[in-house]
């Protein structure tokens, strides 16, 4: 089955949409056994094109050991439990008719510990998949010394571990049981936690393991996962060649995976440089392919990836959305933070650049569970989000309000609810913990017959951006106000612009409207809000948006 291809016009409209992260194996099941597959996926086309999603981002379908399978084993087929390749071009051909494009997680930092690379490249030193992986008694490594790889970023475990059971075995929730680390429930992954480790902090774990050993290789992430070696150039060509192979199946683009951690001594120029041959590899077989990068830190450190890829998730972002929720802050102080990650971002690349915006990922806490399952704020962080200029995703579960935080990032990735009373479909590989009817989640279709629900609420905000060629592609100008609380500004496209207000505080705002903005094209409040003497009254934690003639 042969998968035909959106056009570029139908490319860029899309990527200004609205996308939608799943994690296959939570979302739809097809065939009884309790784990979301790729069939399940495209029964649910349906949904997500009502919804009004233009692209989804599929989390790794490849097969891998871990229920979360960032430790791919074959980087060129399906994981049993989602389907087969000819599951994915079904899926591929259903989406583009409807208009969708299909992003896959890419992975190539690292493979998984039985991944055959690794298994061949572990025999000996002289193998000829050796210089695959980085190891300790490589003359690289002894030339550039052990603590050259230190980095701020380093796991628990440390970074260099023994070939053996013990690695390839690895189990975080015994490891973090033994080992009694505290977890702290509330501390989120969010930037402004994640950068706080100092880089002496790291090297004293990594000292610790310093002692030569013949079989010792290195994992940043994990000891099931062993990090690639990009000096190697058959690497290179291997994951460039996977790149092309999907991209042959009718995949639209790639979510690249820790895209700042490629090159060990971190060495931006040489990520960057890499990321420019990868477009190039890809680009051959598909001139609009969309890469869209995962550079988990501030704006600053994120801007230089732009050079080669089209897109990286705007973390600083998404911390300031949820943070200025949260404590009912200043909505001028959130726009000029904006306003500034994009001027970074334009000195960087000298180009209009395509923003990734986001409330959480697969990473974080979810939104609501950030909210304490708050209705009203969650309303208002979707409006934010979908308002904005660039490309929003939602993280699956979120435009129903589901749940989830720490112990473990299992509890962040439950089952879609569905139904409490339709079970057919709904996945059962996982009990959750958070999002249930008895922790105040509502499933989906009991959310479709009440207007005033979260995912309608995402509903009617997505129609009316994606029915919008200015909020799709209108730039973002500041409107100066004195009202803390108020989030004012303009999108401005071909000569036409939307006012856009939002109240951030719990109190009710008095907003005096331009004269040549008349028509209001959403409302939080629906159809109780008008435009009286030019002015409108804006509840708490609401959203208007107004358009000029």
């Amino acid at each position: 089955m042969s998968s035909i291809r959106l056009t570029p016009d139908q490319v860029q409209r899309c990527l200004h949409g609205v996308g939608y992260e799943i994690f296959v194996q939570s979302f739809f099941d097809s065939n009884s056994d309790g784990i979301g597959d790729l069939n399940g996926l495209r029964q649910k086309l349906d949904y997500l094109s009502d919804l009004g999603i233009t692209l989804i981002w599929l989390m790794p379908i490849h097969p891998a050991k871990t229920y979360h399978k960032y430790d791919v084993e074959d980087y060129l087929t399906v994981h049993p439990d989602y389907g087969t390749l000819d599951d994915f071009r079904h899926l591929i051909t259903e989406c583009h008719q409807r208009g969708i494009l299909v992003v896959l997680d890419l992975v190539a930092n690292h493979t998984s510990y039985d991944h055959p690379w690794f298994r061949q490249a572990q025999l000996d030193s002289t193998n000829s998949y050796r210089d695959y992986y980085i190891w300790k008694d490589s003359e690289r490594v002894i030339k550039l010394g052990v603590r050259a790889f230190d980095t701020s970023d380093i796991n628990a475990a440390g970074l260099w571990h023994n070939v053996g059971p013990e690695s390839e075995h690895f189990d975080w929730e015994e490891f973090e049981k033994r080992s009694k680390i505290p977890i702290d429930l509330n501390q989120d992954d969010r930037i402004t936690s994640k950068l706080s480790s100092t880089h002496e902090e790291t090297s004293t774990i990594t000292t610790q393991s310093s002692k030569l050993s013949t079989n010792t290789y290195y994992a940043i992430f994990d000891p099931r996962m062993p990090d690639l070696n990009y000096d190697c150039e058959r690497v290179q060509d291997e994951i460039c060649r996977i790149g092309q192979t999907w991209l042959e199946l009718g995949v639209d683009g790639f979510r690249l995976d820790a895209a700042k951690y490629f090159y060990k001594p971190s060495h931006l120029k040489s990520n960057i440089s890499w990321w420019t041959k990868f477009r190039h590899a890809v680009s051959q077989i598909n001139p609009s392919v969309y890469l869209i990068g995962e550079v988990w830190d501030l704006s600053n450190q994120i801007a230089p990836y732009l050079r080669s890829l089209d897109s990286v998730f705007n973390f600083e972002l998404a911390d300031l959305l949820i943070s200025t929720i949260l404590n009912e802050g200043n909505g001028s102080s959130l726009l000029n933070a904006y306003i500034r990650i994009m001027n970074i971002y334009q000195r960087e690349t000298n180009r209009q650049v395509l923003d990734a915006i986001f409330l959480s990922n697969h990473d974080q806490n979810r939104v609501m569970s950030v909210f304490n399952n708050n209705l009203s704020k969650g309303k208002l962080a979707a409006a934010l989000l979908l308002t904005l200029p660039g490309l929003p995703f939602i993280y699956y579960g979120e435009e129903i309000g589901m749940l989830g935080m720490k112990p473990h990032d299992k509890y962040r990735r439950e089952p879609f609810l569905w139904s409490t009373t339709q079970t057919q479909g709904q996945t059962t590989w996982l009990e959750p913990l958070y999002t249930k009817v008895s922790n105040g989640c509502v499933p989906l279709d009991q959310q479709l017959i009440d207007p005033n629900s979260l995912v309608n609420h995402y509903k009617k905000l997505i129609q009316t951006r994606c029915q919008s060629d200015v909020l799709l592609f209108g730039l973002l100008k500041h409107v100066a106000t004195r009202i803390r609380s108020l989030c004012l500004f303009e999108r401005e496209y071909n000569g036409k612009s939307v006012l856009i207000a939002h109240n951030l505080g719990h109190r009710m705002q008095r907003i005096p409207i331009p004269d040549n903005y008349y028509q209001i094209i959403f409302s939080t409040d629906n159809d109780k809000q008008n435009i009286t003497n030019r002015q409108v009254n804006l509840q708490g934690f609401s959203t208007i948006i107004i358009e000029s003639n």
